[in-house]
């Protein structure tokens, strides 16, 4: 039978990190509430929403399926997530006539997005000081990717949460519930299995049982009869059609470049932090408390990349940077706590870092792509030929016409600091300059602060009952 004093050490053991979490989860909830944009932004999402929508009220003027009945082809978790909210938003608008559906929505991805790094900081504060808890988080939530996709509702940050909860459930002494808890990964993203496999080799390295062997499998079992159960109501089959015409058929050494290296996807470029995660995983996989987890991380961000290099559409657009290691790459970061007392290193890291996000968070992520889209500029060919269509390759390989370049653009005009032309003759000899490519009205009318308060940007981007038609990608 425990001492007191036995009982009291363990509750202030646990008590510790979950009074660290809380903080943690007040902080960002504020931070990403100060930034939140509270209208729809991807075409996919519209997608899941109209899902939601039929599953909560049936048949919707508003939402329509597909020649073949189908309203999402994506993962019925995401719907389900959604679903909440939309109930909330239709009784708040049969009461009072408020239309909030966009804003409640797009809310569930700012709570997503503060729990998350509350629950990093609940798992490294058994094992680090909160001083350097507190540093890590707030690298992780102001200088990466994660924040805008706290303002893009797209579901890898989902899945991540979902990951990661399972992960800390089960880190923590209860395997069975938090398999079943990462298992629902798979119900949001129909590739989550990626980094989902990782974990399960995780546990079973450590458990090598018959008996944990069947708790995997009893653990996955309800999430993957509901995958097969969504995929029966859709075609009629429990085989996934969605995406039967999605193929591995990239070069495996252009998706890598891409992924890891290209001026307008690299996930070093995007996320400067990794460099950190990068440099400290050795130290953080020597400590024994850590080491198998460090080893967890890489191995589901090696996994991501490798996966995402060979897919067709390995660039994830439209995406701010490449959203389909967002997962990957947040869990690799955190083992830049172990060089964090390396300051001449790490403070440029994470300056440029928050310069890389407010580019996105202020102006907002997609709209310079949606501007390529709608603009259709043109650049001159060098030396020879007749001018080419500036496409996404380019943005991808180009420097000259890169994500970063264009939201930096956009971004210039709201501070009213637009650049200056470049000369005619320039353009046969170095290429277009992007500002060059777009005419100034264009870039104009499409800078906007991507803020809730900004009202009539909100209003004309989806804050009413339906999303609007924004393209949509062609990935998963």
């Amino acid at each position: 039978m425990l001492t007191s004093s036995e009982i009291t050490e363990r509750l202030h053991a646990v008590g510790t990190p979950l009074r660290l979490s809380l903080r943690v989860f007040v902080l960002f909830t504020l931070i990403y509430l100060s930034t939140w944009a509270g209208h729809y932004t991807s075409g996919d999402g519209a997608h899941k929403i109209a899902w939601a929508k039929v599953m909560l009220f049936g048949e919707d003027p508003g939402t329509h399926p597909d020649q073949n009945g189908v309203y999402s082809k994506y993962g019925i978790g995401h719907s389900l997530l959604a679903m909440p909210s939309l109930a909330a938003a239709h009784l708040i608008q049969k009461t009072t006539g408020i239309q909030t559906e966009a804003a409640l929505y797009t809310l569930m991805f700012v709570v997503n997005g503060a729990l998350f790094l509350a629950l990093v900081a609940y798992y490294l504060a058994h094992f680090y000081p909160s001083r350097s808890v507190w540093a890590t988080v707030l690298i992780m939530g102001l200088a990466t990717t994660w924040w805008p996709y706290t303002k893009l509702d797209f579901s890898e940050p989902l899945v991540l949460t979902t990951l990661f909860l399972g992960f800390i459930v089960m880190r923590f002494g209860h395997p069975l519930l938090g398999m079943m808890i990462a298992g629902f990964s798979m119900t949001i993203r129909p590739d989550a299995p990626v980094i989902l496999a990782p974990l399960i080799l995780w546990y079973l390295f450590g458990n090598r049982s018959v008996q944990a062997l069947i708790k995997t499998a009893l653990a996955l079992a309800p999430s993957l009869a509901l995958v097969l159960f969504a995929n029966y109501i859709r075609y009629h089959s429990i085989m996934d059609r969605g995406y039967s015409d999605q193929r591995l058929s990239n070069f495996l050494l252009v998706g890598l470049y891409g992924i890891l290296l290209s001026s307008g996807k690299g996930i070093f470029l995007f996320s400067p932090p990794l460099l950190l995660g990068v440099w400290g995983w050795r130290k953080f996989a020597e400590r024994k408390e850590t080491a198998s987890d460090a080893w967890l991380f890489l191995a589901i961000c090696l996994a991501q990349v490798l996966f995402y290099a060979k897919y067709w559409i390995w660039s994830s657009d439209d995406a701010w940077g490449d959203r389909y290691v967002l997962p990957g790459v947040l869990l690799l970061c955190i083992p830049m706590i172990a060089v964090l007392h390396r300051r001449a290193f790490v403070i440029p890291v994470v300056i440029a870092g928050v310069f890389v996000q407010l580019l996105a968070v202020t102006v907002g992520g997609l709209d310079y792509l949606m501007l390529i889209r709608s603009a259709q500029p043109e650049r001159a060919a060098v030396f020879m030929g007749r001018p080419s269509r500036i496409d996404f390759d380019d943005i991808w390989f180009n420097p000259n016409y890169s994500q970063l370049f264009g939201n930096w653009i956009l971004l210039r005009y709201l501070l009213h600091i637009p650049p200056e032309p470049g000369r005619a003759d320039e353009a046969d000899v170095v290429g277009t300059r992007l500002y060059d490519a777009i005419s100034p009205q264009e870039w104009k009318a499409a800078a906007h602060w991507d803020f809730i308060w900004n009202l009539k940007r909100s209003a004309a981007r989806g804050n009413v009952s339906n999303p609007p038609p924004i393209p949509a990608t062609t990935s998963p």
